[in-house]
C-alpha cells in the first residue's frame, strides 16, 4: 500500500465519524444542543483521562526535544499569522478564536500516529519520534495554550483584562491537573500495570478511549453546509497556513540541525496533519465560534488528502 493509499484510509475514517454523526443528527438521535454536553465530556472527563494515561505511560525522551521545539515554533508562529490575518479581516473575537485555533494545531495523535505507524511500518523508533512530536510538541502546547486563547477570545469580555482573567482560570482545569499529574507519573516513573494501580488505569484508558468518537459527535453536531460559501475565505486561510506554510515552518529550520531523513519525514508528517478536532471542542465549550472550527476542521481534513501527499513528496 503506497503513502498516498495509507494517507487517504486514515482521513477517511476520521471523515466517516464526522458524517456519523451528522447523519445522527438528521435522524433526531442527535441534537444540535447536545454539542455543549459532548465538549463538557471530552474537556472535564475522556480528554484529560486521555492526557494522564498517554503522558503517565510514557518514557520522555529528552533527547528528542529538539523535534517537539520545532514543532512547538512552528504552532506559534502560525497562531500568530492566523492571528494577524482574521485582525486583517476584522473578524469578531469568536470567530478569530477559531481561525487561530484550527490554523495553528494539527490532529497529530489521531491521525498522525496511524499515518506514520502505516508509512513506516511500525518501526518502533519512528513511532517513539512521533510520540515526543505529539505529546511535548503538539499536546501540552493544544492542551495549554489552545485552552487559554479559547478562553481569551470567546470569554464575550470586551476588555483585554477581562479576557486574560478568564484565560487563566485554566490553570483550576481538569485538562491542567491531568497535564501536571501524567507528567509527575512519568517523570517518577510511578508503576502503571501492578494490582489495583492496573486497574485504575484500564479504567482510566476506558475513559480516554470515548474520547475520538465523542470529539467527532461535537464536530459533526455542529457542522452545517449552509452559509458555506461565505465561509470560504476563511476556509482558504485555515488550509493555507495549517497544509502548506506550517510543514514549511518545520522543514526549513529542519535542514539547520543534524536530523536523520526519517526524523525530517516525520516532523513534515505530522506538521502537514490537518486541523485537530479538539479545536472545535475547545471553541464550542468556551465561547468561540463552534461551527466556523467544525467547518474549518472538516475543510482541512478534506483538502489535506492530497496536500499531504504532495508537501510529502517535495519536501522530503
Amino acid at each position: 500500500m503506497d503513502i498516498q493509499t495509507k494517507v487517504i484510509s486514515s482521513f477517511a475514517v476520521l471523515v466517516a465519524l464526522i458524517c456519523l454523526a451528522m447523519m445522527l443528527r438528521r435522524l433526531g438521535l442527535v441534537k444540535e444542543e447536545h454539542g455543549a454536553l459532548f465538549s463538557k465530556l471530552v474537556t472535564h472527563v475522556t480528554l484529560p483521562a486521555l492526557i494522564f494515561v498517554s503522558l503517565a505511560k510514557s518514557i520522555l525522551h529528552w533527547e528528542y526535544a529538539l523535534l517537539a521545539l520545532i514543532m512547538l515554533a512552528a504552532e506559534i508562529a502560525c497562531l500568530v499569522l492566523a492571528w494577524l490575518v482574521g485582525r486583517q479581516m476584522r473578524l469578531p473575537p469568536p470567530q478569530l478564536g477559531a481561525l487561530s485555533l484550527t490554523a495553528g494545531f494539527g490532529c497529530s495523535a489521531l491521525l498522525g500516529y496511524a499515518v506514520i505507524s502505516q508509512v513506516y511500518g511500525g518501526d518502533v523508533q519512528a513511532i517513539a519520534e512521533a510520540v515526543v512530536i505529539s505529546e511535548l510538541g503538539v499536546g501540552p502546547a493544544l492542551f495549554t495554550l489552545g485552552t487559554m486563547i479559547a478562553m481569551y477570545f470567546g470569554s464575550g469580555h470586551e476588555v483585554a483584562g477581562g479576557r486574560v482573567a478568564e484565560a487563566m482560570q485554566f490553570f483550576r482545569s481538569p485538562i491542567f491537573v491531568a497535564v501536571l499529574a501524567g507528567l509527575a507519573w512519568s517523570t517518577l516513573r510511578l508503576p502503571t500495570d501492578t494490582g489495583f494501580v492496573n486497574v485504575a488505569f484500564q479504567a482510566i484508558g476506558v475513559l480516554g478511549s470515548a474520547n475520538t468518537l465523542l470529539v467527532a459527535m461535537t464536530v459533526g453536531g455542529l457542522l452545517h453546509f449552509q452559509g458555506l460559501r461565505s465561509t470560504l475565505p476563511l476556509v482558504a486561510v485555515a488550509c493555507a497556513i495549517k497544509l502548506l506554510i506550517k510543514p514549511l515552518m518545520v522543514w526549513l529550520p529542519s535542514l539547520a540541525f543534524d536530523l536523520s531523513a526519517i526524523q525530517i519525514q516525520i516532523l513534515v508528517l505530522e506538521a502537514a496533519m490537518p486541523s485537530a478536532l479538539l479545536t472545535v471542542v475547545l471553541a464550542n465549550t468556551y465561547g468561540c465560534d463552534g461551527k466556523l472550527a467544525s467547518k474549518l476542521v472538516f475543510a482541512t481534513a478534506v483538502v489535506s488528502t492530497a496536500t499531504v501527499v504532495a508537501i510529502f513528496s517535495l519536501l522530503t
